[in-house]
């Protein structure tokens, strides 16, 4: 997925599953954040207060999350790096939620430790990194490239925990480590640095065996610099830094193991079980040893004793695991907070006090919890409804039928969504992306849709194979349910063309078999089911050309040999079956060595990746080990149904659903719970390029988008079905594949759920099916030019979700009556694509400002406060543009805008760094000309609209003083939708300023008639010139003006606003 695709995610009733694996806070305690068994990260906003509330959720890894650290010195860069158990590493910009740099390693690293000396190092500093393997990793924080390796001079073995070292007293800082097998070893990190950089073997300095086994925490008290803290599952101890003798033991009690630790003060300590419970001790001193005898010759040394003085207990399910932390934060406002994540998703703080105390009795006091959240709670208390929720609905509006599975269309720009009732509706997807984004009642009931009923249960999964290969029927759609039945549907008419009873289980996904295999030239599809099976099915034959069943655990990966006709499919237990397709018989089972070499050998055919969640091309995967072996992972994460594959060059050229279209839908399936999303995607860039193509070629809109206001003002539904009617026929569709059948469709439209189309009998399909194949050469056509008025509508639709609403009332009426841009119902869930397949959403209920912004005006996608300095600074940096522009030329150019911002937000930091530095007006030619290249593709870079001129010319001072102001609010973590909307704030307010000038301009003009000076009379009841009475003029006038032959005006909607006659 490109960077310049802007996504807005659309979320249901149902937050998706996170089972949490590990858990910070960041050093400014405003941010928590947590990594899940999914594969996700979400960030949690945590107040002055301590209020949670989860705001955002990070896409990017394939496996599960092992561990979090932080990145940077936080007060100067806020980035946490995450690694997954497949080797994968993120960096992340938790205040934007961007990814910062991401690659993937042969090595599985279960703890991060940050360390930078910024008097004797240079660069970013560096993640110490260990896992499963051996000793310590020493990786680049900015490139995330392996540097070094702190290696051990003897009993080499894994790194279970560790912890750095910060010494005042010596000034030096080290690396403490704990093996799985209880040694512990001492780097020396200050005094290593250069043989570190001089890619020298650095070994421990220190090394000695404690019985410490599969150690959980090590953890050094700075405030004595004398207690090193130890914990393991079946105990905590506590030594003497110095020489390493053990000073305090303390074991747990029956039916609990540790899991971690923390130095609270000096002699005081937090010791946490795995179950969510937690104790707090103090040390008080015992006097002297006698387990160390004075004939040793060694002295007698003091030992301490461990007091219980507090404890905290969750009172909850305690069936989930937990990971938990302890953040003592020096800086105000000075809290000490113990945190904790559950496996159900819940995160859990206790607030401990700054002098823990026990009861009056002696006896330890219970800390109470302070705040506890889950996703699902930001979920309840929002208004979140699904994409075709009030589709769903059952007869009494009691409840909805689950949306299970979801694919689009775009070619025919359908979204089709299948139902927990069996039921899968099919409706426009721009249209409903409408409905769903402005809430408005008469475009909900107004929506056409199409029902088909077929399944007896759950839909599980969707299939529209001509999307990916023209040799498939453009009519066919492809469903299967839990009911273990694959339909073949008429998608143009809803009829059924063929059924396959597979008698397996649900079946789990449809998947499509790549190009390059064929068999005798038949379209097959493949089909995964519940009971691991495997079925090829000949949708021209429609006939089941094989059905495997013999494997013994879930598959993993489907792989074709064309030439042998051979199906190869690889299980989680990394064994591999061979299938004979024409025989249908089994030829080989082999695991090991064996079948990785057999997996490998037909590199290229496979098409079954489910940990898949963004669409992205193989070049742009990185790899940072050149003889690096893929790790066996599980299914992990997000998966969406438009699966990728290994693509050839045959699947390139053949790939119908890689045209070009200015919008799309994503569809987005959880794992464990199943909650089915949408992400609505804008690709900025082909926008634009379609945008200015047809304002060249003097296309005009028709407008179909606006006047939904008079729908609802429709006095009975008849007449809004007309309304709707009328608005549809101009809007047209953004594929004319379907546009033969668009008659036999209107037919089957439905307006109630009541009159859903019943399903055909298999007889009647087949009749239909040969109708239908004497018009395929005609559907099979290539797509003609996009319909502008789809193209306008899109654009307004992306307008409407970034715009500030609520900021300015009179900002917002302009929107409304003369951009016909609509209000959304509530705030918009945003996302952020970065590094292609890297994306961040927003979650419902996002706290998008401080109510007080404006008081008497509800505030409505706001991200903050500070949006409204931004664009102050915006319209500092920036001149108008000079001549006015009509509605159409205002939303062009306001798009111009944002594909701007988007393009210098997303720009290398070296290139920005070039321009600033900067000087001499031929140094900025030549750097602006090296930021052309870099973003080469379409007109209007600068944000101006087209001329026939070439832009070859240097820019002006204010587009290079835009580009530095934008690439500052990089280097601030501002959001791009942030700097996109107080971009759309400052340009709009200068063009309403801009519209109240020509006014007061346009006042009565002085003549003279007979000598006598006298004002040009104007009829006050025709009070044209004032741009917020046009509200009530009928769309119809626009529509005649540019439809008339003998119309001079080049631009009606000039009219609105001018009272001239020239005009």
């Amino acid at each position: 997925m490109k960077v310049s695709v802007q996504a807005v995610a659309v979320w249901g009733k149902i937050a998706p599953s996170h089972s949490i694996t590990a858990i910070m806070i960041t050093d400014d305690q405003q941010t928590i954040v947590t990594g899940s068994q999914e594969g996700q990260i979400c960030l949690w906003e945590l107040s002055s207060e301590l209020k949670i509330s989860s705001k955002e959720i990070l896409f990017g890894h394939t496996a599960s999350v092992t561990c979090l650290a932080k990145a940077r010195e936080f007060e100067k860069q806020p980035y946490v790096v995450s690694a997954a158990d497949n080797g994968e590493m993120s960096v992340w910009n938790v205040t934007s939620g961007q990814c910062i740099e991401n690659a993937k390693l042969p090595y599985s690293h279960t703890a991060i430790c940050y360390y930078h000396c910024s008097a004797r190092m240079t660069g970013e500093g560096w993640l110490l990194c260990c896992g499963e393997y051996q000793d310590v990793l020493i990786v680049d924080a900015k490139t995330l490239d392996v540097l070094h390796t702190l290696s051990s001079s003897h009993s080499s073995d894994w790194i279970s925990c560790m912890c750095i070292v910060h010494s005042a007293r010596i000034q030096e800082d080290s690396l403490v480590a704990v093996s799985v097998t209880g040694v512990l070893k001492v780097w020396g990190l200050s005094s290593a640095l250069n043989s570190i950089e001089e890619r020298q073997s650095v070994c421990e300095k220190e090394s000695k065996s404690l019985d410490c086994v599969n150690c959980r925490a090590v953890r050094f008290c700075t405030y004595t610099e004398r207690l090193l803290l130890l914990v393991s599952p079946t105990c905590w101890q506590v030594y003497d830094y110095c020489d390493f003798s053990l000073l305090c033991m303390e074991f747990c009690k029956s039916g609990q193991y540790f899991a971690g630790g923390e130095v609270l003060a000096a002699y005081r300590l937090i010791i946490w079980t795995g179950d969510g419970h937690s104790y707090i001790y103090q040390l008080l001193n015992s006097g002297l040893s006698k387990s160390l005898s004075p004939a040793d010759g060694k002295v007698l040394k003091e030992t301490v004793c461990p007091h219980l003085l507090c404890f905290t207990d969750v009172k909850e399910n305690e069936s989930f695991p937990f990971v938990m932390g302890f953040m003592n934060e020096r800086k105000e406002p000075f809290y000490k907070i113990l945190f904790s994540g559950e496996g159900s998703g819940r995160i859990t703080l206790w607030h401990v006090p700054d002098v823990p105390v026990s009861t009056f009795d002696g006896s330890p006091k219970e800390i109470p919890i302070t705040a506890k959240w889950t996703l699902q709670d930001n979920f309840d208390n929002s208004v979140s409804e699904g994409i075709i929720d009030h589709l769903c609905a059952s007869n009494d509006g009691s409840e909805n039928a689950a949306i299970t599975s979801s694919v689009y269309i775009p070619s025919l720009d359908k979204l089709v969504c299948g139902c927990e009732n069996g039921k899968i509706f099919v409706t426009p997807g721009l249209e409903t992306a409408k409905a769903k984004l402005f809430g408005n009642t008469a475009l909900k009931d107004n929506l056409p849709y199409k029902v088909l009923n077929g399944h007896s249960s759950r839909v599980t999964c969707l299939l529209y194979p001509h999307d990916k290969s023209v040799r498939f029927d453009p009519s066919w759609l492809l469903s299967g349910g839990q009911d273990s039945v694959v339909i073949c549907w008429d998608i143009f008419t809803g009829g059924i063309l063929y059924q396959f009873s597979l008698q397996a289980g649900p079946v789990i996904e449809l998947l499509q078999s790549p190009e390059s295999f064929r068999l005798k030239d038949h379209s097959t599809v493949c089909c995964v089911c519940s009971d691991r099976s495997v079925a090829i099915l000949d949708l021209q034959k429609r006939v089941c050309l094989l059905h495997a069943r013999k494997h013994l655990f879930p598959v993993k990966k489907i792989k074709f040999k064309p030439l042998e006709h051979l199906l190869i499919v690889g299980c989680e237990d990394d064994s591999v079956y061979v299938w004979d397709i024409e025989e249908g018989i089994l030829e080989r089972y082999e695991t090991g060595e064996t079948a990785r070499a057999i997996l490998a050998y037909a590199e290229g055919s496979e098409y079954f990746v489910p940990d898949a969640l963004l669409p992205v091309s193989q070049e742009s995967k990185r790899n940072k080990t050149a003889g690096y072996k893929p790790f066996s992972s599980y299914k992990h994460g997000m998966s969406s149904y438009s699966l990728t594959h290994t693509e050839k060059s045959s699947d390139k050229l053949t790939d119908t659903s890689c045209i070009l279209q200015p919008f799309s839908i994503l569809p987005v399936k959880a794992k464990w719970n199943n909650a089915i999303f949408h992400i609505l995607l804008f690709d900025l860039e082909k926008l634009e390029e379609l945008l200015l193509s047809s304002q060249l070629n003097g296309l005009k809109s028709s407008n179909s988008f606006h006047n939904y206001d008079t729908l609802e003002g429709a006095k009975n539904s008849a007449e809004k079905r007309t309304l709707t009617l009328k608005r549809n026929k101009t809007a047209g569709s953004i594929s004319p594949v379907d546009g033969q059948v668009d008659a036999v469709c209107s037919n089957q439209v439905c307006r109630d759920a009541n009159s859903a189309a019943r399903p055909r009998e298999e007889s009647g399909g087949m009749k239909r099916q040969k109708k239908m194949k004497s018009s395929r050469k005609t559907r099979m056509q290539p797509p003609e030019n996009i319909d502008v008025n789809v193209t306008i509508d899109t654009a307004k639709l992306l307008l409407s979700c970034l715009l500030p609403w609520g900021v300015d009332e009179e900002v917002d009426k302009f929107c409304v009556r003369h951009l016909d841009i609509l209000r959304p119902q509530c705030p918009v869930s945003f996302g952020l694509v970065s590094n292609e397949n890297h994306l961040s959403l927003m979650l419902p209920g996002w706290k998008c400002a401080d109510r007080d912004v404006l008081e008497e005006h509800p505030v409505v996608n706001l991200f903050s406060k500070r949006l409204l300095d931004l664009s102050n600074k915006y319209l500092a940096a920036t001149e108008a543009t000079s001549g006015k522009k009509e509605g159409l030329e205002t939303v062009i150019f306001l798009l111009s805008r944002i594909v701007l911002i988007n393009r210098i937000m997303n720009m290398p930091s070296a290139v920005t760094d070039e321009i600033e530095s900067s000087q001499k007006s031929e140094s900025i030619h030549d750097k602006w000309r090296n930021l052309e290249a870099f973003t080469p593709s379409f007109p209007s870079f600068h944000g101006e609209l087209p001329s026939s001129k070439s832009r070859s010319h240097s820019p002006d001072i204010g587009n290079v003083s835009l580009m530095k102001l934008i690439s500052c609010w990089s280097d601030q973590s501002i959001k791009v939708a942030e700097a996109m909307q107080a971009m759309l704030l400052a340009e709009v307010q200068r063009t309403l300023n801009t519209l109240r000038q020509t006014e007061i301009c346009r006042e009565p003009l002085a003549i003279v008639e007979d000598g006598n000076v006298s004002a040009l009379k104007q009829d006050k009841s025709s009070d044209s010139a004032n741009f917020q009475d046009v509200e009530g003029a009928p769309d119809r006038c626009v529509l005649e003006e540019s439809e008339s032959p003998d119309d001079m005006n080049p631009h009606p909607w000039i009219s609105k606003v001018c009272s001239c006659k020239v005009c």
